[in-house]
């Protein structure tokens, strides 16, 4: 035994020899392609060493001083530390013959391979002084102090350069979790791009391990690419290297993100496609978009806007909010369901400022206020300063100087400011400074120099700066008309009632749900009758304003009557309403799923029978359904009606499936229509069965899908 012991140490000693030699002769050491091999085994062997030193610790520490016989204690605790030497050396030799190959932070990799290098001396040293160190506690203290600490370092840099920056600590060293961005203010690359980047390729494309020698962390980098070339190009099919390597089969070793890794999303996936499409801008925000661009729809689905962000405040009352609109002022909800609140004004004649200090009633509420073309003077700022949660202000071409302007900076909350038009100088926006929430401000036509432009921009370095925004245009839209109809479903005709409070519009409208246009579609003129199922559409148009948002209402016909109901298959605990009778009982729900007058289903059909106490001729049944995409409610997947007489025999009527929508939109109640050969019935049976899974572009892919209804018309 004791030669063999002999023949190891000197073996380490001489191998130790060696890779002192060759670190300090690295520049010049060239590695042959069959010690590259050996080099690839360095992950295999690491942890022999690891396991030995902390054998060899534990042993030192705690076992030896236990009575056993001496020989056999000495025995135990020269062999754990000798192969801990020896093992250790050939673990370094190895991981320097491997560092050759590249790829990898030269800091980083620095740090750990010489860590490897003093825990094989230190290993050694121990082995080799290990009877003058057993005989003081405090010296074998020391040493196992030193050992421990060696390894964790040098351990923790391995794994750095492995698996990412800090890898050891990162559970316990979580970052705080980024402020949700809202799509006003969104990048396409720094909040669609980067974010897929971060998660799934940095971790072997970082500045510590570069594989490929590619560094993702950068649009630098990015646009440098690795080894094998650039990551992107358009001119080519399939936008290049790094699409190829996505869409290789996950078990090809040059797929990407490597088999074993989180995998990209199909969405992940199309943002990388679109961005790259897009011309791969690194600057580009999501509200430079069109509306109909691809990455513009996804970053719809992705981020709030100002209207629809979580507010934590309470709602104004329905009734404050109903005094306070006039011919000359409107105040609305900004979104369904939300607290916020829109202000805006008309008719700049009528404007006095007593109608700003009104709406101090709904101070917290306030979160957009459009004064574009009202004579605003300084002193008003004072009270608008009072709208504390306000994120949207709108002071075009208005009377204001800039004088007060730092009123505004009493406006914690304040992303977008416009003073197009106005007379406010250079001086006076950068008081603005210490608004951290400011992303925005609109000032063309100000008067202010592109020198003065770049002194703003370079003080305000995190505010968008706009100036040759047209405001003239796009600060004045018009509102949706008004629908004055209260009712929904119609027992006899009525006219349909509509207004609009902005002198001198044209109101048009559709009846069928298509979009109204300023051309074909009729004008309104307070003489069109509601009789039948419709979905009515309406826009207002004026000249030198853009056109408005279309507002939707549909009219349900309540035709022949429903005797009785009984459900077949009973809805989801959560959303019963008042059970059968909820699909006749006319009563209209709400655009929410928190409204307690809707039958819900998830995972199975809505089956219902219907009686009539005597035979009816039918030929069409309308569903009245919500669609609420975010919340996963969405059309009917199909539609069955049977019908037949008393005895229960049934015939298939008509099947229909609804058509289902492709991208995120708002919420909705449509009807959804299905028409068949007319047949007399004394029962009908419905069946309505739910999305099975939600579409590839939906945030809950593959989940179940509800369905939401609230009645049921037959004709």
């Amino acid at each position: 035994m004791q030669r063999w012991k002999s023949i190891i140490y000197n073996i380490s000693f001489a191998l130790n020899c060696l890779l002192v030699f060759l670190l300090l002769f690295e520049p010049q050491l060239l590695v042959p392609s069959w010690l590259q091999v050996a080099g690839r085994m360095h992950p295999l062997i690491l942890h022999f060493p690891i396991v030995l030193m902390i054998l060899a610790i534990v042993w030192e520490l705690f076992m030896r001083p236990v009575h056993v016989e001496e020989k056999t204690e000495k025995n135990i605790g020269d062999l754990l530390l000798l192969a801990a030497s020896f093992t250790a050396v050939f673990t370094s030799l190895m991981g320097l013959f491997l560092s050759k190959e590249g790829g990898y932070s030269a800091d980083t990799l620095m740090v750990h391979k010489w860590g490897g290098v003093i825990v094989s001396l230190l290993t050694l040293g121990w082995y080799n002084l290990r009877e003058q160190i057993r005989r003081f506690r405090i010296a074998s203290i020391a040493f196992t102090i030193l050992s421990a600490a060696a390894i964790i370092v040098t351990g923790h840099q391995g794994a750095n350069i492995t698996h990412g920056e800090n890898f050891l600590l990162a559970p316990v060293l979580q970052p705080a979790a980024p402020k949700p961005v809202l799509i006003e203010d969104a990048v396409v690359f720094t909040d669609m791009v980067k974010p897929i980047l971060d998660a799934k390729c940095i971790g072997c494309h970082n500045q510590q391990k570069a594989k490929g020698e590619l560094v993702m962390e950068t649009p630098q980098l990015l646009l440098k690419g690795g080894k094998t070339g650039l990551l992107w190009d358009t001119a080519v099919k399939n936008f290049g290297l790094m699409f190829d390597r996505i869409h290789l089969p996950e078990d090809q070793k040059k797929h990407m993100p490597p088999k074993g890794k989180p995998q990209l999303t199909d969405d992940e996936i199309d943002v990388l496609y679109q961005w790259v499409k897009h011309g791969a801008d690194f600057k580009v925000k999501v509200m430079d978009l069109p509306e109909t661009d691809s990455l513009r729809q996804i970053a719809n689905v992705m981020f709030k806007t100002i209207e629809t962000d979580q507010y934590t405040f309470e709602p104004a009352s329905e009734s404050k909010i109903k005094e306070l609109n006039t011919n000359y002022r409107n105040v609305t909800p900004l979104a369904l369901e939300s607290p916020a609140v829109g202000v805006e004004f008309f008719q700049a004649a009528q404007f006095k400022s007593e109608q700003l200090n009104d709406l101090l009633a709904i101070k917290e509420q306030v979160v957009s206020l459009n004064l574009n073309k009202m004579p605003v003077k300084d002193e008003d700022l004072k009270t608008i300063s009072q709208f504390k949660n306000l994120r949207k202000l709108n002071l075009g071409f208005s009377d204001i100087t800039g004088a007060s302007i730092t009123e505004l900076t009493k406006l914690p909350e304040l992303k977008q400011l416009s003073v197009s038009g106005t007379k406010v100088k250079a001086a006076d926006l950068e008081k603005l400074a210490g608004l951290k929430n400011l992303s925005a401000i609109y000032a063309w036509n100000t008067g202010i120099s592109e020198a003065e432009f770049a002194t703003i921009s370079s003080k305000l370095k995190k505010v968008y700066v706009e100036k040759g925004f047209k405001g003239d245009t796009i600060l004045t839209k018009l509102n949706e008309p008004i629908i004055e109809n209260e009712e929904e479903i119609l027992t006899e005709p009525v006219p349909l009632k509509l207004k609009h409070y902005v002198q001198g519009v044209t109101i048009r409208y559709t009846l069928d749900g298509t979009e109204p246009d300023s051309l074909k579609s009729p004008k309104y003129d307070g003489k069109v009758i509601l009789d039948r199922n419709l979905v009515m559409k309406a826009k207002a148009f004026k000249p030198g304003w853009i056109t408005s948002e279309t507002i939707t209402k549909n009219f349900y016909k309540s035709g022949l009557k429903v005797d009785s109901v009984a459900l077949i298959t009973p809805p989801d605990p959560g959303f019963k309403a008042d059970g059968p009778k909820t699909l006749i009982n006319a009563e209209k729900g709400e655009l929410s799923y928190r409204n307690i007058k809707w039958l819900a289903y998830r995972g199975k059909p809505m089956e219902a029978m219907m009686y009539f106490n005597t035979p009816q001729e039918v030929s069409s049944i309308t569903v009245s359904s919500m669609i609420d995409i975010g919340g996963y409610i969405m059309p009917a997947a199909s539609i069955e009606v049977w019908g037949g007489d008393k005895n229960g025999t049934l015939k298939l009527l008509k099947k229909t499936s609804p058509e289902q929508p492709t991208m995120s939109k708002p919420g909705s109640i449509e009807g959804l229509n299905v028409n068949f050969d007319k047949a007399t019935v004394s029962t009908l049976k419905l069946v309505v069965r739910p999305v099975a899974k939600l579409p590839s572009w939906h945030p809950g892919k593959g989940e179940p899908g509800w369905i939401f209804m609230d009645e049921v018309f037959v004709n």
